[in-house]
């Protein structure tokens, strides 16, 4: 699918936008520090750790910092956005913790 929406794509790893560890200007990041959000089981969990790693490898540990929601699936922040069921509301508070600590 990505590849119909971005022609211009490769639509495999070599792609920055589908593989940020691709990116020969990641190191040049700006921040100080980055939060990496998954699910464990979303289909992009896998990306998104490695990710986290390549972060952790370019820039040193602590620049990265990993958080893994359990047994929830991609977007599932989206479909039940409640921020007082429990999920849902501790991915939006580790998001608002992190950006005020900043």
């Amino acid at each position: 699918m990505y590849k119909f929406l971005s022609s211009t794509s490769s639509g495999c790893d070599d792609d920055p936008k589908l593989n940020p560890a691709a990116d020969p200007d990641l190191v040049k990041m700006p921040c100080g520090k980055v939060l990496v959000c998954v699910a464990e089981k979303d289909w992009l969990r896998d990306r998104g750790v490695s990710y986290h790693e390549t972060l952790e490898n370019l820039k040193g540990e602590g620049f990265a910092e990993l958080y893994e929601t359990k047994g929830e699936d991609h977007c599932f922040h989206m479909f039940n956005p409640n921020p007082n069921i429990d999920k849902a509301g501790d991915l939006l508070q580790k998001i608002v913790d992190f950006v005020t600590q900043c």
